[in-house]
């Protein structure tokens, strides 16, 4: 049976590297994946807190780290899909948004320090995402829903902006604590 599974997913590969080559790769749908995640981390370095630039730099990873798994569990029980790819061999990096929402989050978390005006920008930033950047992710055929909706990926995202919030705080309390 395994032996089986490895034909597939080796035929899966091989068809998805032929598709990337021929019609993804440099396509306008392509190119726009690469400008928009290049701009948003312009947006990062441009707007970081020097002061704070590695706390607010291990906020970005934290972050791309959430995102990038809340991305693969989507993906991989088929809620969403990606018609077109940066890059084929990792999926971290497939994802259209894989540095915009990131960098939206890691930014949230530098302006808004006490709870109450992160949870209220982060409500605000999530429905920009949701309710008008996945939608015209959709629109152009860069995001596919499959078995999922913009309420469903706004809660979601408001979870990530949570959980983000809660281990970077706790970072940073254990950092000072053992500073002094």
């Amino acid at each position: 049976m395994y032996s089986h599974i490895e034909k597939m997913g080796s035929r899966y590969h091989s068809l998805e590297t032929h598709i990337w080559i021929h019609q993804d790769v440099f396509s306008i749908q392509w190119w726009t994946i690469v400008l928009l995640n290049a701009l948003f981390f312009i947006l990062l370095i441009i707007l970081i807190d020097r002061s704070r630039i590695l706390l607010i730099s291990l906020a970005f990873v934290v972050n791309f780290i959430i995102v990038g798994l809340a991305d693969e569990i989507g993906t991989f029980y088929d809620r969403w899909s990606y018609p077109h790819q940066l890059l084929i061999f990792t999926h971290r990096l497939n994802a259209v948004d894989f540095a915009i929402v990131p960098v939206l989050m890691a930014l949230c978390y530098q302006f808004f320090s006490k709870w109450k005006v992160y949870l209220l920008a982060e409500a605000i930033i999530s429905a920009v995402i949701c309710f008008i950047g996945i939608p015209v992710f959709v629109y152009f055929n860069m995001y596919k829903l499959e078995n999922w909706n913009y309420l469903y990926s706004f809660i979601v995202t408001i979870l990530m902006f949570i959980l983000s919030k809660m281990i970077l705080d706790f970072l940073r309390n254990k950092g000072k604590r053992y500073s002094h």
